[in-house]
């Protein structure tokens, strides 16, 4: 294993000598084989370590321990390490986000900072060639493009590392015992209700087992190859944009559309991904169907003038042979009248996972969460608790159909959906843009409305599924 740590580092010139690194132990067997490996090749490379460990405050009496755990595994190998507690639940109310989520973001930015305070220019995380397998495979199954299948990057910022990436659990775990060392197990990624632990418990060994013996090894060469291919035409897309002197992010962008639409369709795309992104706060959210209509916009040749209004009050128009990308005000976005309502939508709803309605602006969100108590439920008027187990899949993210019923919550029989919008007196214009989760048998939620009588949360349920949504 370390032979292919020592190879991992020299090939993407993860260490020089001298480096102080901070390094992630979760106290999980990925982060502790990381933490040994780095300590055994210290002296090679003139290290100077400092462990670090977040605990997310998720999962009680079993986190502690943990905690505990990586402090006494930093003392023994003498090594000070930094610590900090966080409440994600507490952290998640009003950001609109997944636990999952905001569990990511809070860990990076703790190891940011902690870097920053022990004064280590690198951080090490403890992902393997398993975890890059199971990343590809989840992206593969939501339609990914490039950016999704090349997978978790060796290096990123230039300062985040992953020594552990071409080396398998299964190495791992033989690396521990051979070192004699012990390691925490975290219950969670036990549970089925978590796709990455159903595409880890189940999946790949199915496919290791009657398809490929070396399927993770497979997956991590493909998830190679596309980040060698996808970052040189990054810097191609990089070039173009600089020839036509735009400044990504920044005012009102004006794109030469001869010359745009001249290029290979591949190049298009990945230019119109590339400048929407700079107009959003975290350089994230624009998705396959948002690109697919400016480019359809692009190419109309039917209509010389027309325009776009996307997600983060990014406007596109078409103006003879210019193609103007630029933010809106939020005034005139919110003065725009919807003169048509949306023409029918349907998109299958990942579980957990998030959906953003280009033709309504909303974004679905649905994440498993504990049993919430009834006051709870009503301090969130357009949350809907639901019961996951009593919920037929796959779920569906649609607005109304003809003939479309559901048993409302708290009455009996069932109400078509047509007839409540008109009892609510919601106006015809908007009965078209209001989301409904349908699964295989009938509506369950009529979103920021009401739940299905079916789903409702009972004392017998195991298994709580929480979707929301929200609007930009």
């Amino acid at each position: 294993m370390l032979k292919e740590v020592r190879k991992t580092i020299e090939k993407y010139a993860m260490l020089a000598r001298g480096d102080h690194l901070l390094v992630a132990v979760s106290g999980g067997p990925d982060s502790v084989a990381l933490l040994r490996a780095l300590v055994l090749m210290s002296a090679e490379y003139q290290l100077r370590l400092t462990a670090a460990h977040l605990n997310h405050g998720l999962r009680g009496a079993e986190a502690g321990r943990e905690e505990d755990f990586v402090r006494r595994l930093s003392e023994g190998m003498g090594l000070d390490c930094l610590f900090k507690t966080v409440d994600i639940r507490m952290l998640r109310k009003g950001r609109g986000q997944s636990l999952e989520e905001i569990g990511r973001e809070e860990r990076y930015q703790f190891l940011k900072e902690a870097a920053l305070t022990c004064g280590a220019g690198k951080i090490a995380t403890g992902h393997h060639r398993d975890d890059q397998a199971e990343t590809v495979l989840i992206n593969l199954l939501r339609g990914s493009g490039p950016e999704g299948l090349k997978g978790i990057a060796p290096v990123s910022e230039n300062r985040i590392i992953r020594p552990l990436l071409r080396v398998g659990r299964g190495e791992i775990l033989e690396f521990l015992k051979g070192e004699g060392l012990a390691y925490m197990t975290d219950s969670s990624n036990l549970s089925p209700v978590f796709l990455r632990n159903r595409i880890r418990n189940d999946l790949i060994p199915e496919l290791t087992k009657n398809y490929n013996p070396r399927i993770a090894a497979g997956l991590s060469q493909t998830a190679e190859i596309i980040r060698r291919e996808d970052d040189y035409l990054q810097d191609v897309v990089r070039q173009i944009i600089a020839r036509w002197g735009l400044v990504p992010g920044t005012g009102e962008l004006l794109l030469p559309l001869t010359e745009f639409l001249g290029l290979h369709e591949a190049l298009q795309g990945r230019i119109i991904k590339y400048l929407l992104e700079a107009f959003t706060p975290s350089g994230r959210g624009v998705g396959y169907r948002h690109i697919d209509a400016v480019l359809g916009l692009c190419r109309n040749v039917q209509r010389r003038r027309a325009s776009l209004d996307l997600p983060y009050l990014i406007g596109v128009e078409k103006q003879e042979d210019t193609l103007r990308i630029g933010k809106e005000s939020s005034r005139t976005r919110r003065g725009a009248a919807r003169k048509t309502p949306p023409a029918g939508f349907s998109y299958t709803l990942d579980v957990p996972g998030k959906l953003y309605l280009p033709e309504t602006g909303a974004t679905i969100r649905c994440e498993f969460v504990e049993k919430p108590d009834f006051q709870e439920m009503l301090e969130l008027p357009d949350t809907a608790f639901m019961d996951y187990e009593r919920i037929v899949p796959p779920l569906t993210v649609r607005n109304v159909r003809p003939g479309d019923r559901m048993a409302l919550l708290g009455m009996g029989g069932t109400k078509k959906i047509k007839s409540y919008f008109s009892d609510r007196k919601i106006p015809l214009c908007r009965r078209g843009e209001i989301p409904l989760l349908v699964d295989a048998r009938s509506v369950v939620w009529i979103a920021g409305e009401r739940i299905c009588e079916r789903v409702k949360v009972t004392a017998e349920t195991k298994t709580v599924l929480k979707a929301e949504m929200t609007t930009s």
